[in-house]
C-alpha cells in the first residue's frame, strides 16, 4: 500500500513537472498580451473574452478552428515522433510544403475517379513527406550533419522549389486574379468533403483517428521503445537487439509521412490548390512543434493544444473586428509562447546530440 502511494506521488510530481512550464508560458504569454491591449486602450476582459468567442463561440467559429488544426495536427505529431525518438528533426515545414504541392499535382492531373484521386493525392503526399525526411537522416548517417541544421535548411529549398514549380511550370493560366501564383482548381469530386455545414473537412476526423493510432504504436507496441532506444542510446540499442540505423529511419518515415499527410488535408479539404506560400506563410508546422511542446510530445496532448493554438487564431480575427486590438496581438502571445517554451527544446536537443556523440566516442573506444 506503501509503495502504490509513493508511485503515486511520484507520478503526480512528474506530471507536475511537465505541466508547469507550459502552464507558466500560457500564463506569462496572456499578461504580456494583456499590457499590449490595455496600451491600445482596450478591456482585456472585453478583449479575451472577443477572442474566446470567435474561436469557440458558435457552430461557424469552431468549424473555422477545427479547420485550422487540421495541419497543425499533423504538423505536431510530426514533432512528436522525431523527437520522443531522440532526433531533433525540425523539416515538418518542408515535408508539409512538398506534401501540399504533390497533393495538389495529384489530384489536379490524375485522370482517375474521385475516391481514387483523393487516394493517390493522399499516398503521393505521405510519399513526398517521407522521401524528403529520409535525406536528413541520410546526411546525418553519412555526414554527421545534425538534425536542427540540415532540416531547416531544407524547409527552405522545398519551399523555394514549390515556389519555383508554382510560378514557372504548373501556374494556373485560367486564374481570375493575374497575381495569384496558384495551381489549377482541384475538381469537386476530387475534394475532401465537409464535415458538418460548416468549413471543418474529414481531414480533422482522420487526423484524430491518426493520433490515436499514433498514441497506441508509441504506448502499447514495442515500436515505441525501440525507437527511444534507437535514437537515444544506439549502442544500449545494438546490445539488446534493436537496429539503430533501421530505427532512424522508420522513425523519419513515419514522421514525413505526418507532415505530408498534414499538406495534403489542407489542400483536399481548404485551399482544393496549392498556392505559393499558403504553408511557410501560415505557419502551420511551427505552431505544431509549439503543441507538441506544450504536451511534451505526447500525441493526444498536442492534439488539444493543435486546436488551442489554431483557436488563438481564429479568435484574434474575431477579435480584430469587434475591438481595437489588431490580430498580431495573437501571433505575438503565440511567439512568447514560443519563445518560453523553446527553452526546452534547446535542452532535449543538446541533452540528444551529446547523448549520440558520447555513444559514439565509446564505440569508437
Amino acid at each position: 500500500m506503501k509503495a502504490d502511494k509513493r508511485d503515486m506521488r511520484r507520478r503526480l510530481v512528474n506530471l507536475a513537472d511537465k505541466l508547469s512550464q507550459p502552464l507558466v508560458a500560457v500564463l506569462i504569454s496572456l499578461f504580456l498580451g494583456a499590457i499590449v491591449i490595455m496600451i491600445c486602450g482596450e478591456n482585456v476582459f472585453t478583449a479575451y473574452a472577443a477572442m474566446i468567442r470567435g474561436a469557440f463561440g458558435n457552430s461557424f467559429y469552431i468549424s473555422e478552428t477545427l479547420k485550422r488544426a487540421t495541419p497543425i495536427i499533423m504538423g505536431g505529431l510530426a514533432v512528436c515522433i522525431a523527437w520522443r525518438s531522440g532526433y531533433e528533426a525540425m523539416g515538418g515545414e518542408g515535408q508539409m510544403i512538398l506534401g501540399s504541392f504533390c497533393a495538389a499535382m495529384a489530384a489536379y492531373y490524375l485522370p482517375v475517379s474521385g475516391p481514387l484521386r483523393i487516394l493517390a493525392a493522399v499516398v503521393a503526399a505521405a510519399l513526398a513527406g517521407a522521401l524528403y525526411s529520409v535525406i536528413s537522416g541520410w546526411l546525418f548517417e553519412k555526414f554527421e550533419v545534425t538534425f536542427i541544421i540540415s532540416t531547416l535548411m531544407m524547409n527552405y529549398i522545398a519551399n523555394n522549389l514549390a515556389s519555383y514549380m508554382t510560378n514557372y511550370v504548373v501556374k494556373d493560366p485560367e486564374a481570375l486574379d493575374i497575381v495569384a501564383v496558384q495551381t489549377g482548381k482541384i475538381a469537386k469530386e476530387a475534394q475532401l468533403p465537409k464535415m458538418f455545414s460548416g468549413s471543418v473537412h474529414w481531414g480533422f476526423a482522420l487526423s484524430l483517428i491518426i493520433v490515436a493510432i499514433i498514441y497506441l504504436l508509441f504506448t502499447r507496441t514495442s515500436f515505441g521503445y525501440k525507437s527511444r532506444m534507437g535514437g537515444l542510446n544506439p549502442r544500449f540499442a545494438r546490445y539488446g537487439g534493436v537496429n539503430a540505423r533501421k530505427m532512424l529511419y522508420l522513425v523519419l518515415i513515419l514522421s514525413g509521412v505526418m507532415a505530408g499527410l498534414g499538406g495534403a488535408f489542407e489542400v483536399l479539404g481548404s485551399k482544393y490548390r496549392y498556392i505559393d506560400q499558403m504553408i511557410f506563410n501560415t505557419g502551420y508546422a511551427w505552431s505544431g512543434m509549439v503543441a507538441a511542446l506544450l504536451a511534451d510530445f505526447n500525441p493526444i496532448g498536442t492534439a488539444v493544444a493543435s486546436i488551442l493554438l489554431a483557436g488563438l487564431n481564429t479568435g484574434g480575427s474575431a477579435m480584430q473586428r469587434s475591438t481595437v486590438i489588431p490580430v498580431e496581438v495573437c501571433n505575438m502571445i503565440e511567439g512568447i509562447i514560443t519563445l518560453l517554451m523553446s527553452v526546452r527544446l534547446v535542452k532535449i536537443a543538446y541533452r540528444s546530440h551529446r547523448t549520440r556523440v558520447d555513444q559514439k566516442g565509446g564505440g569508437q573506444a
